[in-house]
């Protein structure tokens, strides 16, 4: 349950070892960027009994664009940024009086009445610290506050858009404090120096703050269902009271959708969905927070390679990166059992810095496709990860995929396992195919990249569940893919774009043979380059025997081999374009094994004498066990069955096959 996941995540950050200055930047926004242009016009007012004092002041430094909020500063201003509905009225409930003030709010401050009725009061009656005081009281300080920013309203406006912070520093409540000197308790976040008290400095009291940002929280969640004496669905323990988990805390369970909320349930019965208690649900804001820290969108270059046109060679080339929607990739490491919370908080801590972090670590961007590096987890561990995209802030998303229970040794065996294809395979492979070895192979640098190049877009995410759960692999559709693409560009003569085919679906196939040792732990193996070496060495002594034509694919690559040595020889003496090009794939139609078979193969003999061609000795002796091979693979359907096998390695032993020095002496009659 993504609920459980998060409150497991958060606890160890809730009970872990943080200063009050640390709990609100993750409890608020203060250091969200989205909120930064709020710290650049902070109307403070200072009220003491009935005197009140006007603060302009920036919590930062620069302009415009390159405005940067203090870090040393900005907690004092504990603000938290709204999702959804309409942020120009008061909002869910607010901790201590501090609040967002958006354009409208700055421009309409010299409306004294309007501002203290509509804007200043119903924001004071929905805060925790004001909770028990009179409508009269409060009242009297909203007009105080708007008649003294009306008095000072020319000093601020300006006529460009403006956002600010408003903060009104009641001295008559515990919640803020005035100290004469400036060496205080950590527990005390700094505002400013007292202008009513010259000499004395002003304070937020940290403990009643936070107390204050979970007060509020809770009473949020209150307002969908409360419930005392009940049981929480996250402890199974009676517990004093308990709310619904269902609200705009965090936008993934928010209650305006509407798919949990049975019929039969009121506008505040979602406690009857997933009920918390107070504890539970301060892990889960600081899970909330944590997991929305280490929210990354997808790279353009991997979301390319992810869901461009599949079966289309040319339609993918043309596809821009910034044609395919943003999607969000979240990783969410869950403790099996209650730990060491600071352990845990500080691997935690790791993650978001992304510091002192080493190769042998979870490099997700390889795994997953998300720019998050994790540091190594024992498998008392799991590994999730959630894929979504939309827009969180207006809780319009769409969750994409929920990979669970991922092992974290099993994740690194397959980090490993993609390393190694990108090194040492891919390199033999473009050796094999005679490539440059410089240039970069996206295809194969994440395992994203990997299945939908393999399988295609629309089998993403079920294959990537399947992998990650260590099942066995279908791996029919791949050859019938290589084999769809490899036609496409035979058609165009786009040699270069098919063995740019090949060097993948071989660096595939290297994957799948280690995926089923390493992981699965099945002997299912498919034929790779070492296979294809050695047939090309028995080809080239004329050694190839019947024995190694019985299946689909060796008979494929040899015959492969088999029509390139003859179409060198055709071109050289005919002058006609190649050879298959030429008598076999007729007016760019799809070639098949049995037209090789029986427009190509077949016709070597006759054409060889008609041309009087000198082709090498080992060319008549594969020739002749080819041509039985064929018959025997007829018999049997293999030409039908396996076809694709069969396509994919003759023009694997097609593209690869190279002219000896003898085969050259022969074509010029030496």
């Amino acid at each position: 349950m993504l609920s459980e996941d998060i409150i497991r995540i958060g606890s160890p950050i809730a009970s872990g070892d943080l200063s009050n200055e640390q709990r609100i930047r993750w409890l608020t926004d203060v250091d969200n960027d989205v909120c930064k242009n709020f710290f650049q016009n902070v109307f403070l007012l200072e009220i003491f009994a009935d005197k009140i004092a006007f603060h302009y002041l920036r919590i930062g430094d620069g302009e415009g664009k390159n405005f940067q909020v203090a870090k040393n500063r900005n907690t004092a201003f504990p603000i938290i940024y709204p999702n959804g509905g309409n942020p120009i009225h008061a909002q869910g409930i607010y901790p201590v009086p501090v609040y967002l003030m958006y354009e409208k709010h700055i421009k309409d401050m010299n409306k004294e009445k309007e501002f203290a009725s509509e804007v200043v009061l119903p924001r004071l009656k929905k805060t925790v610290t004001y909770k028990n005081e009179s409508d009269e009281k409060l009242e009297f300080i909203a007009q105080k506050v708007a008649a003294l920013l009306k008095e000072n309203y020319d000093s601020f406006i300006e006529d460009e858009k403006q956002l600010g912070i408003l903060c009104i520093c009641d001295l008559n409540s515990p919640s803020f404090k005035r100290l004469s000197t400036n060496k205080i308790d950590k527990k005390l976040l700094r505002i400013t120096e007292s202008k009513l008290f010259p000499g004395s400095h002003l304070y937020l009291d940290g403990d009643i703050a936070l107390g204050g940002i979970i007060e509020a929280k809770f009473s949020e969640a209150k307002e969908l269902g409360y419930k005392k004496k009940a049981i929480s669905t996250i402890t199974n323990q009676p517990e004093e009271e308990v709310v619904s988990i269902y609200n705009k805390s965090w936008l993934w369970l928010s209650p305006t959708w509407e798919m949990p909320k049975s019929i039969l349930w009121g506008k505040s019965d979602w406690t009857n969905g997933i009920k918390v208690d107070k504890k539970s649900y301060e892990a889960f804001l600081y899970g909330t927070q944590f997991l929305k820290q280490i929210t990354v969108p997808i790279s353009s270059a991997i979301l390319k390679e992810m869901f461009a046109p599949y079966m289309n060679v040319e339609a993918k080339r043309n596809m821009r990166n910034t044609s395919f929607e943003p999607i969000y990739g979240v990783p969410l490491v869950v403790p099996l059992l209650d730990g060491d919370s600071q352990q845990l908080y500080k691997r935690y801590s790791r993650i978001l810095k992304q510091e002192d972090l080493t190769d042998a670590d979870l490099h997700l961007e390889i795994l997953a496709g998300i720019n998050r590096i994790i540091p190594r987890f024992s498998d008392e561990h799991r590994l999730n990860l959630l894929y979504y995209s939309g827009d969180l802030s207006r809780g319009n998303m769409h969750i994409r995929l929920m990979l669970t229970d991922v092992i974290p040794s099993v994740a690194e065996k397959l980090q490993t396992l993609i390393r190694d294809i990108n090194t040492i395979d891919l390199f033999d492979i473009r050796a094999f195919f005679t490539l440059n070895q410089d240039r970069k192979f996206y295809r194969i640098q994440s395992l994203p990249s990997i299945v939908s190049n393999a399988f295609g877009p629309g089998y993403t995410w079920s294959t990537l569940q399947t992998i990650f759960n260590q099942q066995p692999l279908r791996i029919n559709r791949v050859y019938e893919a290589t084999t769809r693409k490899l036609v496409e560009l035979a058609n165009k003569e786009d040699y270069w774009g098919m063995m740019d085919e090949l060097v993948f679906h071989y660096a595939f196939l290297a994957f799948y043979n280690k995926y089923n040792q390493e992981i699965v732990k099945n002997k299912e193996r498919v034929k790779t380059l070492s296979d294809w070496n050695a047939l090309i060495e028995k080809y080239q002594g004329g050694k190839i025997s019947l024995e190694d034509l019985q299946e689909a694919e060796q008979l494929g690559f040899v015959t492969g081999l088999l029509l390139k040595q003859f179409s060198n020889s055709y071109r050289f003496k005919t002058g006609h374009d190649d050879f298959v090009k030429h008598r076999v794939m007729k007016f760019g139609s799809k070639v098949t094994p049995e037209m090789i078979w029986k427009l190509g193969v077949l016709r070597c003999k006759e054409l060889k004498e008609q041309w009087n061609m000198n082709l090498a000795s080992n060319f008549e002796k594969v020739l002749a066990n080819v041509l039985l091979a064929f018959i025997e693979a007829d018999n049997k359907k293999l030409l039908i069955n396996e076809k694709d096998k069969f396509m994919t390695a003759f023009w694997s032993g097609y593209l690869v096959y190279k002219k000896e020095q003898k085969e050259e002496d022969n074509e010029n009659g030496n």
